[in-house]
């Protein structure tokens, strides 16, 4: 544990340091474990196992929690049109990483793992982990590949949505405050520009002050049988699962949505959820670094790294500026809820900053607020599918 919680202190540091207005924040304790792991600090496998998954349950049933009480307006008639784009944004980033796969002749584990990084969502490569590990044939060196995929494509990840929004400023032209076309006005509440959704402030103000402990303990004891039900189909070779990511994250947003039950609050103060959230990405990102880390730099340096890298980025731009010449042609829509959509449908927190940092309006957190919910959930199948049906 002395590793874990070194590795997550450094991690943090390294996280706050600031490049040119950049930071890249939680993903710093990812670096610091593939730098801890690169020099032989390890942890037991069967402990190491269990803090990456209580991390990941805690970090998606926060997020759960946090997005419930807005996910059904999200699906509302006018919100339908930005999901959809959203949803292909998903879809069409999982087809890319199936095709780099096969042109590429890189892994099916590791084109999983450039999928989530490139896209920057952790959840999702909890659940290519979780789906790798139901394979036939599974064993501990294959492991290693989803988390060296998603290190490597990471960077860009996080850099590409920043760069996809400073280019469509200058490609259509937009100033500060520009005018709009209508955002949906059954929009979910507005987000911050840190980590996750976030309650608009009705939704702050009917939070309970304190913790009810019950509630969340029985929340994730329902997300990890919901994520352990097998779900057959014949032409996998393995049952499809929600897993330690999808489970807990579906169950927390219905009891988020549901808000009270009798006696139970299933909402937590909004301070408790942060914090659920963040120690819980931060005990996950950890473990996923001191895990590849001892295979990290020789992969970067002297194996296919570089190669994955260049191909990952193909994974995080199409995508990007696909959703945002359809937006823009068929919705209309303006500069800020463009913003909005790119980085929800990427579930990229920096990208909402930097655009938050281009232009105040309120339409860039209303739109990310909308597509984030949906989208979380589709990466997390998403994911798992890429490991499913072409891992053979």
């Amino acid at each position: 544990m002395l590793v874990l919680a070194l590795t997550a202190v450094l991690g943090l540091v390294i996280g706050s340091v600031r490049v040119r207005g950049v930071r890249f924040g939680i993903a710093g304790v990812l670096f610091s474990g593939l730098l801890f792991g690169h020099f032989g600090a390890t942890i037991a496998p069967p402990v190491l196992e269990f803090a990456r998954d209580f991390g990941l349950i805690l970090f998606v049933y926060a997020i759960g929690i946090e997005v419930g009480p807005g996910f059904a307006s999200s699906l509302r008639t006018r919100g339908l049109p930005l999901n959809m784009i959203a949803a292909g944004t998903v879809a069409a980033g999982a087809a890319l990483a199936v095709a780099i796969s096969r042109a590429a002749g890189i892994a099916i584990p590791v084109a999983a793992g450039m999928f989530s990084g490139a896209t920057t969502n952790t959840p999702s490569l909890g659940a290519v982990q979780a789906a790798l590990s139901e394979m036939p044939g599974y064993a501990e060196s294959m492991a290693r590949l989803p988390g060296l995929g998603y290190a490597i494509s990471y960077p860009f990840g996080l850099l590409g949505v920043i760069l996809s929004v400073a280019i469509a400023r200058v490609a259509f032209r937009a100033r500060a405050g520009s005018a709009a076309v209508p955002l949906p006005s059954d929009d979910p509440p507005a987000v911050t520009a840190t980590d996750s959704p976030s309650s608009s402030a009705a939704a702050i103000s009917e939070r309970p002050r304190s913790l009810q402990v019950l509630p969340v303990f029985i929340g994730i004891t329902l997300g990890v049988l919901v994520g352990s039900l097998p779900i057959h189909i014949a032409s996998l070779p393995a049952p499809l699962k929600l897993g330690m990511a999808g489970g807990p994250l579906v169950v927390a947003i219905a009891l988020g949505a549901i808000g009270r039950f009798g006696p139970l609050d299933w909402r937590m103060p909004q301070a408790v959820d942060a914090t659920f959230r963040e120690v819980g990405i931060v005990m996950f990102l950890s473990c996923v670094g001191l895990r590849s880390g001892g295979t990290f730099m020789e992969t970067l340096l002297h194996g296919s790294g570089l190669y994955w890298m260049a191909w990952a980025t193909l994974i995080t731009l199409i995508p990007l500026i696909a959703a945002a010449l359809v937006a823009r042609a068929a919705l209309g829509i303006s500069y800020p809820a463009l913003c909005g959509l790119l980085t929800g449908s990427m579930t990229n927190p920096a990208g909402l900053a930097f655009a938050h940092s281009l232009d105040q309006s309120e339409e860039t957190t209303q739109c990310y607020a909308t597509v984030y919910p949906l989208t979380m959930v589709l990466r997390v199948i998403a994911a798992q599918l890429i490991v499913l049906l072409f891992m053979r």
